[in-house]
């Protein structure tokens, strides 16, 4: 099942902010309780109705969490399998849940590929724990965050606050190739959220939607500050802009706002205001 234009069904309604949880559930009573419990911590929850539609919404949402109930009619064994075949999304954790009789179900849950199968209770036990565990991802230690951005990061920076997303790019490769540590991280998530943005610009969703989807993984497993960058303020923003655009899809990208490209806010330990006082030769 493809979809090229606009939303899925979607059943909330929500508007278009905070990172995406799809749900696939038989139950209204569980359906209520996912939602609720989504959007409490923050997260837009996004319920489809069979299993063609989990994967279409997996596809076109890329959420930070799928949920799956295996009372479901319809083939959701297959459906887990296209969701982790795609090289795209099949890094999205997928939880299904079901009968705890039933480990037979459950079994072919976890074959099929889900990274977790278990039993009804367990997910209503878990529930909240589980939603935010992946709305509000830990931050891992990275190597070089405590240290100050080189000088081509600034300068890359300084490019996107500009919204020259061309000339962002070009810094933020110099400084991901000068730099050998786990940070270099950061530099590539920026520099394809700015490419991202360059492509609504230039009127291609797909391209847009392509860097969003390798962009933002990577702001979600970084500090909220590192190197001095506000990581967290720039997630936050990303991921609206990736989810509104979605919404919109080709033929209406035009109408997106351009003047809501976020600025990052970050600490210059140069003191300098314009790039070119940074002295910086690009390669070429």
């Amino acid at each position: 099942m493809q979809i090229g234009l606009g939303m899925i069904n979607n059943r909330t309604d929500e508007p278009a902010s905070g990172p995406a949880v799809v749900v696939l559930a038989d139950d209204l009573f569980f359906v209520t309780r996912l939602m609720d419990v989504i959007r409490q911590v923050g997260g837009r929850p996004v319920v489809v109705e069979n299993a063609d539609e989990l994967v279409a919404g997996v596809d076109l949402h890329f959420p930070v969490l799928a949920l799956l109930d295996l009372k479901t009619p319809g083939d959701w064994e297959t459906a887990i399998q296209r969701c982790k075949l795609s090289p795209q999304n099949r890094q999205i954790p997928l939880y299904a849940f079901g009968s705890h009789v039933d480990t037979e179900t459950l079994r072919r849950a976890r074959q099929a590929g889900a990274d977790h199968a278990w039993a009804r209770s367990k997910m209503m036990e878990e529930l909240v724990g589980v939603v935010q565990r992946y709305v509000h991802p830990s931050a891992r230690e990275v190597d070089g965050c405590t240290d100050s951005l080189s000088r081509a990061a600034v300068a890359g920076l300084l490019e996107f606050n500009r919204r020259e997303f061309f000339e962002q790019h070009e810094y933020l490769e110099l400084a991901w190739n000068q730099e050998s540590r786990a940070v270099r991280e950061m530099y590539q998530a920026i520099l394809q959220v700015g490419v991202a943005f360059l492509q609504i610009e230039r009127g291609n969703w797909r391209g847009a939607l392509k860097l969003f989807r390798r962009g933002l993984p990577r702001l979600r497993t970084l500090p909220a500050v590192c190197q001095g960058v506000d990581v967290a303020g720039l997630r936050a923003a990303a991921e609206t802009i990736h989810a509104e655009v979605t919404a919109l899809g080709p033929e209406r990208l035009h109408e997106f706002d351009r003047s809501r490209f976020p600025l990052i806010r970050f600490e210059n330990p140069y003191g300098v205001e314009e790039v070119e006082a940074l002295g910086i030769d690009l390669p070429g």
